[in-house]
């Protein structure tokens, strides 16, 4: 399948492309900065790169002269055409056959994976930004068995999870190859289709049962599918507040694989920097501290200079954060 990668800071204009992308039959890969950009582009190597315009613009100058000295073809987002007809004009360029009218027939599944899958599912809903990772980080909270069913154009992905914890990944499938921490953070960076999740673990037989770290590809997600200026924007309204790591970030840190430069704003969570001391540290902090937000590894305590010690008092659903714009 033809692949292609769109860099775009901007969910509003970089989703309604990667479903038009997809409806013509198009394997489509995201990333909301050229840093993420590029790391998409080595794991994946797409043929074609479309950047858009909301990208630092040294960035976006470094990530164009590395795609250069990789020959893809690049092209700039035009916010003239419609995602249609940019969508099928690439689709034409790649030499991609036209999307079938009728879907493939779904790929033979084993009989306890079906029985997994005729149950109703227990959640279902639109994949936006950070559903599907919201959904993961639950049920790895509650050690739930289980199958999440992703609906799209070009077929169905499944992601195993045994105690919360993922075990497989089939795309339109088929097993996962390459790295599947890799094939999880693309699917909770993409911005299109449907997921349903079915419980019961009937399929344990049925998998190889490699185990996954439960979050680190799903904040990795969110970060090819947002640039980083866009949490910070998120966190804005809670600048003033001091954020400091919660009871349950122990379990959460173990699954989170953090780098360096997390590791160094994690530490200075002492509960007297605020969010917005906390921005100002190198590496990704913004997105870092929106997972911990969303996951409960992170709590927001009193503004800073209210004249006590900062106590939570806002639990992660409260505090008014949302998908960055």
């Amino acid at each position: 399948m033809a692949r292609i990668l769109i860099v775009d800071g901007n969910p509003a204009s970089r989703e309604p492309l990667e479903r038009a992308l997809a409806e013509e039959g198009l394997d489509v890969v995201a990333a909301g900065d050229p840093e993420a950009g590029w790391e998409a582009f080595t794991a994946f190597a797409p043929g074609v790169v479309v950047l858009g315009r909301r990208l630092p613009r040294e960035d976006a100058e470094e990530l164009i002269a590395r795609l250069r000295r990789a020959d893809p073809a690049i092209l700039f987002l035009s916010p003239e055409e419609p995602w249609t007809d940019m969508a099928r004009r690439l689709r034409v360029r790649l030499g991609a056959p036209a999307p079938r009218l009728l879907s493939a027939p779904p790929a033979p599944v084993g009989p306890g994976t079906a029985r997994v899958l005729s149950r109703p599912p227990l959640e279902t809903g639109p994949l936006a930004f950070g559903s599907l990772a919201d959904l993961m980080s639950r049920l790895w909270r509650t050690a739930a068995d289980g199958i999440v069913a992703i609906d799209r154009p070009d077929g169905t992905d499944r992601i195993f999870l045994l105690r919360g914890t993922t075990v497989e990944i089939r795309v339109a499938g088929e097993r996962a190859g390459g790295d599947p921490s890799g094939a999880l953070a693309s699917l909770c960076a993409a911005g299109y289709g449907s997921f349903g999740f079915h419980p019961g673990s009937d399929f344990a037989a049925e998998v190889r049962g490699i185990r996954l770290p439960a979050l680190a590809p799903l904040l990795a997600g969110l970060r090819l599918a947002a640039d980083e200026p866009s949490f910070v924007e998120a966190l804005a309204v809670s600048g003033n507040r001091v954020a400091r790591r919660a009871a349950a970030s122990g379990s959460v840190l173990r699954e989170l694989a953090p780098d360096p430069d997390d590791l160094a704003t994690l530490s200075a969570m002492d509960g007297r920097a605020t969010v917005q001391d906390l921005m100002q540290g190198t590496g990704r902090p913004a997105s870092l501290l929106w997972f911990l937000l969303r996951t409960g590894a992170a709590e927001l305590g009193a503004t800073a200079g209210a004249g006590r010690e900062a106590t939570p008092d806002t639990t992660p659903g409260e505090t008014g954060l949302h998908a960055p714009a």
